[in-house]
Parts: structure tokens; C-alpha cells; sequence
């Protein structure tokens, strides 16, 4: 990131000024290194500039404070970016839904879930893989099966990780092998 910053300050002492892409891009950037402090500072800086932040900033920065474990900061974010009237995306909620289930919170992810379809949105499928893996977990096997067709009738087509939650869910679930994984089964 540091020929980048380089070229960020050249852009300036030439006298052009630096657009939302660009901001984007750094932010993204030090999101990628694992550094959100330094991509919330370029968030803050495009903001002093009076360039507004844009959905892909946003979405990149949420994501930043979510993989980091700062549910807080992101929440925040999050609330800004809807006060400023920017609405999520696709990606945008499939960040959330992945990270609040991660973080064992499904009904808040549930609940963003139910958000993008009332909005309109086809889930993708690694969302619905996100709610069937987490339902499963928590021991809603029914509700897995019924994201699953949902999935179908909606004309997305499942992954090999669906199927493997799916059967792995199944069989622990059915036969109370909990703990033993589709790797095990050639083992039983």
C-alpha cells in the first residue's frame, strides 16, 4: 500500500484531486491487509475532503470491523450509511448475514436475510449456505430444508458446500452422530 499512498500524494501535488474511486480503492486496500484502523482513517479523511462515501466504501469498511470483531464499529457504520440514505446491496447483506451468524447471532442474520428479500433482492447462495450451516447448528433442521428448496425455487443452484451441510446436517441430526464430519463417515 505504500506506492499507492505515493501516488495518492502525487495525485495531490499536481493538483488533482482524488474522487470516491480512488478513496474507495485505498480503503479497500488497507481492508485487504487486515488494517481497518488505517481504512477508517481514509473513510475520515474522504469525508474532511467533503467527498461522500459511497456504498462499496461502506460495505468494505463494515466488512473490515466484522472479520476484526468489532461488531460495535460496524453496527455504526452501517447506521451512517443508512442515515446518509445509501442503501444496502447484495454484497452489503451478505456480509452482515455471514458475519452475525459467525458471531452466533442467526435471528439478527435471519432478520437481514428478510430485509434484502422485502427490498426486493435474491439472496445468493453463499447467504442461503450462511442461514442453512447456521440453522443446522442450531439444531433447526426443517428450516435448513425449507432455505434449501426456497434456494431451488428461486432458480439458484446450490453449491457443493449446500449439499454438504445438508447431508452432514441429516445424518448427524437423524442418527446423533454430532461431532463427525462427511470426512469420518467412510470410517463408520
Amino acid at each position: 500500500m505504500g506506492s499507492a499512498r505515493e501516488l495518492f500524494f502525487e495525485l495531490l501535488q499536481v493538483g488533482l484531486s482524488p474522487n470516491v474511486a480512488v478513496y474507495s480503492s485505498m480503503i479497500s486496500g488497507f481492508r485487504s491487509l487486515n488494517n481497518v484502523e488505517a481504512a477508517l482513517d481514509w473513510h475520515n479523511r474522504m469525508i474532511r475532503e467533503g467527498i461522500p462515501c459511497d456504498l462499496k466504501a461502506y460495505t468494505t469498511l463494515i466488512d473490515g470491523f466484522l472479520r476484526e470483531g468489532e461488531l460495535q464499529s460496524a453496527t455504526d457504520l452501517y447506521s451512517e450509511m443508512l442515515q446518509k440514505g445509501i442503501v444496502p446491496d447484495k454484497r452489503t447483506y451478505t456480509v452482515l448475514i455471514n458475519a452475525l451468524r459467525n458471531k452466533g447471532q442467526l435471528e439478527n442474520a435471519r432478520k437481514n436475510f428478510e430485509d434484502m428479500n422485502s427490498r426486493g433482492m435474491t439472496p445468493s447462495v453463499h447467504s442461503y449456505n450462511t442461514l442453512v450451516a447456521g440453522n443446522f447448528k442450531e439444531g433447526h433442521l426443517q428450516e435448513a430444508f425449507r432455505l434449501h428448496d426456497e434456494m431451488l425455487d428461486k432458480g439458484l443452484v446450490p453449491h457443493d458446500d449446500t449439499y454438504d451441510t445438508l447431508v452432514t446436517g441429516k445424518f448427524q441430526g437423524t442418527n446423533g452422530l454430532v461431532g463427525t464430519s462427511c470426512g469420518d463417515m467412510h470410517q463408520i
